[in-house]
């Protein structure tokens, strides 16, 4: 009887465990901070209180007002030494980007990653889809956080190449 009863509960945690696992919900949405910060970014930089945030796919959510799209952003997350940090970018309608913010950085060490000035040189920063490493030369590096650093760029330069396409094969 003990044994059914065993069986029973782990069948039960298993299918509650499923049932969580199958909504879908960004973190950033969930955590408050996270979710004012990236709305407030965008309110700012396109000027607009009632823009429209819609996803497009698990990477990309389009920013639109009045039925028309007026930008992307993309919240992700990258791994640093020993954590994952999360960040996002704010893209204009033809992908350039207008602003990378970190939400969390992690690591106790390397945290100059976060600073605005050194973020600002993605800001118009025109990614050549097709060298990586012309592209790596145009971004200043960070002693103390060369792996964040290093994931960083590659991860901004892999979303900025991918919503380039996107959009090109809309059109």
């Amino acid at each position: 009887m003990n044994f059914k009863n065993n069986i029973s509960k782990a069948i039960t945690v298993i299918v509650i465990a499923l049932l969580f696992s199958s909504f879908k919900a960004s973190y950033w949405e969930l955590d408050k901070d996270s979710r004012a910060t990236v709305y407030k970014s965008i309110s700012k930089i396109f000027n607009s209180e009632t823009c429209n945030l819609d996803p497009i796919d698990d990477t990309f959510y389009s920013i639109s007002e009045d039925d028309s799209i007026i930008g992307y952003l993309s919240v992700t997350d990258v791994p640093s030494k020993f954590h994952q940090f999360d960040y996002y970018i704010l893209f204009d309608q033809k992908a350039e980007i207008l602003k990378v913010k970190i939400l969390h950085y992690r690591e106790n060490y390397g945290a100059e990653i976060c600073n605005k000035k050194w973020l600002k040189q993605f800001v118009g920063l025109s990614i050549p889809i097709d060298s990586y490493a012309k592209y790596n030369r145009m971004v200043d590096g960070i002693s103390g956080a060369t792996l964040s650093v290093n994931n960083l760029k590659k991860d901004v330069f892999r979303l900025s190449k991918l919503l380039k396409k996107e959009i090109t094969e809309k059109r």
